[in-house]
């Protein structure tokens, strides 16, 4: 009787603590791109420095997105998730679809948009290292142009890191 009770008295302690992978994760930070290890700065086109602002709450995650080139910006896109998995509706030039969920420590990011007429969607896995000063994001970018032929490929996949800026938390 007394194993009974230990066994539900350890279980309810385990359901009763808070946390969880989910909250165990912050990506919140100031974010350089490692060029020599990142897909984006060795495609055909490359794409110049690249640095992000995540900031990151029990509800939500906002991710500032900065290129550079030659030192001056070039563009930046400010980009909005719920992190209950819910949808998100904005307009940074064109109307974006946002979500994000949970897969144990990993954030997955989606987005849904129009680009001249075909829908372009992206995924990006986030991860970060062990000691909280690298973050992997792996991508998937898909182009939906209403026509599929045999070799076409509309998908297009890479891996970036980034490197933790010192005083890496956004103000």
């Amino acid at each position: 009787m007394q194993q009974i009770r230990l066994k539900v008295s350890t279980i309810a302690l385990l359901l009763s603590l808070p946390g969880s992978a989910q909250n165990a994760t912050d990506f919140s930070g100031r974010w350089q791109m490692d060029p020599s290890r990142s897909e984006s700065a060795h495609q055909d086109v490359p794409i110049g420095p690249v640095s992000l602002k995540i900031k990151q709450n029990a509800s939500g995650l906002t991710i500032t997105t900065r290129w550079s080139q030659q030192g001056k910006p070039i563009s930046n896109e400010t980009l909005t998730f719920k992190l209950d998995g819910s949808e998100s509706s904005m307009f940074t030039g064109t109307q974006v679809q946002t979500k994000a969920h949970w897969e144990g420590t990993k954030l997955i990011t989606e987005t849904s948009r129009n680009i001249q007429g075909s829908t372009v969607t992206t995924m990006h896995v986030f991860s970060l290292d062990a000691s909280g000063k690298e973050l992997t994001i792996d991508k998937t970018f898909t182009v939906q142009h209403g026509y599929q032929f045999q070799g076409a490929n509309n998908t297009g996949r890479g891996k970036d890191v980034f490197i933790k800026r010192r005083g890496g938390r956004p103000r």
